[in-house]
């Protein structure tokens, strides 16, 4: 028989335990339910350089049309939806238009990784020089960062999900003997993020795109371009389109040259045209001299020094300098943005007047695309370091009334509700109580006894 005093603290603890356990069942009940997973997706790109259209025919090449070549290109994407959540690739070029004949080396240099499982570190690549004919592309590093927390697909935490850079050491385009139409000498790298972030209470989709570079130096460096501010562009959605944004930081340039007044670009309103050949030489026909002919005839066949041609004096070249004008879209469903950061044009004006695009260049494309639930925050998310601002774009991912976690899901602003977890509570709890109430009985005859 049991004393009095320890029979209460027996039956006390028992209470407790039994009662719990149905508490217990109610909150992994809620906590399933609530993280179903919502309609979280980001997708970010940078691209160092793009080349949009190349054709040098009209001025005696025989190269082009070539177009859609992207060097040091990087990507990320999350959508919590998917069994895979998270991607992140990084690779040297990327050619998507027939005529452009690149080595399996050179479009080999990538690196890439997803999520689940999250990695606890980058998936990284050195590539060594490579030469595509039209391009050549130094050392550099590539980077690929995949993670991901369940609790992400349901926006209860916050932080990055894809990570990827590609950092050279040297860039040309269009490369002759002793130089290049574009060349940039120095180091350079793209990076693209994509994450959650928490803004007013709100768990957001975020996408961020950037370039680091210092300066350009164009038609065997007789024009200078330096960067005194690299472009940067994030795309941020809440669910709520008073509440998303779209922030970029336009790039500033500095022009120079032999014959051209140092001038600043800041605006996308505003173009710098040169007019070739410039003072003191003709920089577009020593390119052209120069090319590698060699590299040439392998990509398009041959191509020989007699014929190249050059402007004569009743035609004319333009270089054309510009910075792209930011592209945006904000709705309720997604968020999505776009800006090439600074155009590169080579324009060949004849003896009437008609102007024939022979070169057109992005420096910079930066594209960003967002979209997040109409669901507010019920508690505040697991404190995390949201993605760097300073980290193309597909269509955004739909949000679709399946995307709150299934049929039922109630109105914009609610959460869930499924599971089983109020009725056992009543029904465990009933039970148990009665069973602990006929075990006080059975101890209280015996101790009569």
């Amino acid at each position: 028989m049991l004393p009095p005093r320890r029979f209460r603290l027996l039956s006390t603890g028992l209470l407790a335990v039994f009662a719990a356990v149905p508490v217990l069942i109610l909150d992994n009940s809620a906590s399933a339910a609530s993280c179903a997973p919502q309609a979280y997706a980001a997708e970010s790109s940078a691209d160092l350089v793009r080349l949009t259209a190349l054709d040098l025919r009209p001025l005696g090449v025989p190269v082009g049309p070539v177009a859609d070549l992207a060097l040091a290109s990087t990507r990320s994407t999350m959508d919590a939806r998917k069994p895979v959540s998270a991607r992140a690739a990084a690779r040297y070029a990327e050619a998507g238009v027939a005529g452009i004949k690149l080595s399996p080396l050179f479009l080999s240099s990538a690196v890439s990784q997803q999520a689940p499982p999250s990695h606890a570190g980058p998936a990284v690549y050195n590539a060594l020089s490579q030469d595509a004919g039209i391009a050549k592309v130094g050392t550099g590093d590539l980077s690929a960062h995949a993670t991901w927390a369940d609790k992400m697909a349901c926006g209860q935490e916050t932080g990055p999900a894809g990570v990827s850079s590609a950092a050279i050491a040297d860039l040309s385009v269009l490369p002759s003997s002793s130089s290049a139409l574009v060349r940039v000498p120095r180091n350079l790298s793209s990076q693209a993020v994509t994450g959650l972030r928490t803004v007013g209470g709100r768990t957001a989709s975020v996408a961020a795109a950037e370039i680091e570079l210092t300066d350009l130096r164009l038609l065997n460096g007789a024009v200078a371009v330096k960067v005194l501010k690299p472009p940067k562009l994030t795309a941020t959605a809440t669910g709520s389109a008073r509440t998303s944004s779209v922030e970029y930081s336009n790039p500033l340039l500095e022009i120079s040259g032999s014959g051209v007044p140092t001038q600043r670009l800041s605006t996308p309103t505003k173009n710098v045209d040169i007019t070739l050949p410039l003072t003191g030489g003709d920089p577009l026909g020593t390119l052209l001299r120069g090319l590698n002919l060699p590299v040439l005839n392998s990509l398009v066949g041959n191509v020989r020094t007699e014929g190249l041609q050059v402007p004569g004096p009743e035609a004319y070249a333009t270089l054309r300098i510009s910075l792209g004008a930011l592209d945006k879209s904000i709705t309720n469903a997604s968020v999505d943005a776009e800006a090439a950061s600074l155009r590169i044009q080579l324009i060949l004006c004849g003896p009437n007047q008609a102007q024939v695009t022979v070169l057109d260049l992005a420096v910079g494309l930066l594209r960003t695309s967002a979209t997040a639930p109409n669901v507010p925050v019920v508690s505040s998310p697991t404190p995390s370091a949201s993605p760097s601002a300073s980290a193309g774009v597909s269509p955004s991912p739909s949000t679709s009334p399946a995307g709150c976690g299934g049929p039922g899901c109630g109105g914009p602003g609610t959460l869930p509700q499924t599971g089983m977890g109020p009725v056992a509570y009543v029904v465990g709890t009933g039970v148990l109580l009665a069973l602990l109430g006929r075990l006080m009985v059975l101890l209280a005859r015996r101790r009569s006894v």
